[in-house]
């Protein structure tokens, strides 16, 4: 249209065919606008030149004759064969007609985190699936992409754990369903606790022995991990997802010290109230919240720290273009402040991307907590969604005959 368009008014008047689709179908496919400002800039009738363009057109094959409306718009409609021959075409390639980038790029994804020792629950699908999609389309594209499992496996919780795993222990629960025993021990000892200052107590005490490397503590936190991890693996594995790595908050801990000593000598973070900060005066926004803390008055290392560890390890690592971060909307203003301070202490610091999403909510209207109340577990949902698809395709195609696999897929015996 454009050519057509430039051999009747010159180069210099014809602008854009500005081709868009139809509003409303009953008038074609396609519709081109441009024709009439290019009539107006020359006081030309708009129809008269429209009717010239279609004049010079040669469209056979691809569209109907198109047609002219008063105003100047031409109208096209695809032919059923032009169609069904780009449908074909597009079916036939294995890239269904996408091309990979001319210039790839390192792109790290950091998706699902969940926390060991509690259960995937529903609330955990949305980032492990939103992640999965974002990285299965990156390599489509020819990026070359890095998924990093960001797994919860620090802090704490663990000194309760210990305690609970030394006192209170079902060998035959834990077999049976190691998530589950886990969460038991948590809540016991978490509720002995509130009550008895002596738990309390045993409680820190383990976790300090876990901290400065005691071989039993560290067996048993070894061990709870292993456990949960073969858990997460098996909804993994019924969804299909897969991890390049799985780095938890405790690959980063050796590091803390050493990164928190330098955002300090660099002046990126001071002190307040005995804690260490990085504020952010500089910015409108940020200036107005708390600041992120990167180390405690008591001496711990905060989110803040283990986040600024893994970015930097990330960087010597993988040189990526791009980090990616998959996580819920209430976890948003702390990667503003950890994305802002990233900036400030590497000068090397990729396009750093937070993509969030909304918080599945439970029947009080809040989001889904593991050990307050009792969330519908994940695996119990994706065993729910095959049992319903299963009778639905029952339903409608008697003969199909389902084959549950180790990913739980289904197919009909006439598919395969």
């Amino acid at each position: 249209v454009e050519d057509a368009l430039r051999a009747i008014v010159g180069p210099d008047h014809a602008g854009p065919a500005q081709i868009k689709p139809c509003a409303d179908p009953k008038f074609g496919d396609y519709q081109a606008n441009g024709i009439m400002a290019v009539a107006k800039q020359l006081k030309q009738n708009p129809r008269t030149l429209a009717e010239q363009v279609v004049a010079r057109l040669k469209l056979s094959g691809v569209s109907e004759p198109p047609t002219v409306a008063s105003a100047g718009f031409i109208s096209f409609r695809l032919t059923p064969a032009f169609v069904a021959q780009e449908i074909n075409a597009v079916a036939n390639d294995g890239r269904i007609g996408v091309q990979q980038v001319s210039q790839p790029h390192t792109v790290v994804i950091d998706f699902s985190s969940p926390n060991v020792a509690k259960p995937l629950h529903v609330g955990h699908i949305r980032s492990t699936i939103i992640g999965d999609c974002l990285a299965r389309v990156r390599r489509f594209l020819g990026h070359r992409v890095i998924t990093d499992n960001h797994i919860g496996d620090w802090g704490t919780q663990f000194g309760m754990l210990i305690v609970g795993w030394k006192k209170h222990r079902n060998d035959a629960a834990l077999a049976a369903d190691p998530i589950a025993e886990l969460e038991r021990l948590y809540k016991l000892v978490n509720e002995q606790s509130a009550h008895d200052a002596a738990v309390r107590e045993e409680a820190k005490a383990e976790l300090v022995k876990l901290q400065r490397g005691d071989s039993e503590n560290h067996a048993i936190w070894q061990n709870i991990i292993n456990l949960s991890r073969h858990v997460f693996d098996a909804a993994y594995e019924q969804l299909d997802v897969a991890f390049d790595h799985t780095f938890g908050e405790s690959f980063y801990n050796p590091m803390l010290p050493d990164v928190v000593a330098d955002l300090q000598q660099r002046g990126i973070a001071r002190e307040s109230e005995g804690a260490l900060c990085v504020f952010f005066d500089d910015d409108p926004e940020l200036k107005k919240t708390s600041p992120l803390m990167v180390r405690k008055s008591d001496g711990g290392y905060g989110y803040g720290a283990t986040d600024m560890a893994t970015i930097k390890y990330r960087i010597e690592q993988w040189h990526p273009n791009e980090i990616i971060y998959v996580t819920d909307a209430r976890q948003k203003l702390h990667f503003k402040q950890v994305f802002k301070a990233a900036a400030k202490w590497q000068p090397t610091t990729p396009k750093l991307t937070h993509v969030w999403f909304g918080s599945i909510l439970g029947e009080d209207g809040k989001p889904l907590k593991t050990r307050e109340g009792t969330p519908v577990k994940l695996s119990e949902l994706l065993d729910e969604a095959v049992e319903r698809a299963s009778q639905s395709s029952t339903r409608r195609t008697p003969n199909c005959r389902w084959i549950r696999g180790d990913r739980s897929r289904a197919q009909s015996a006439s598919a395969r």
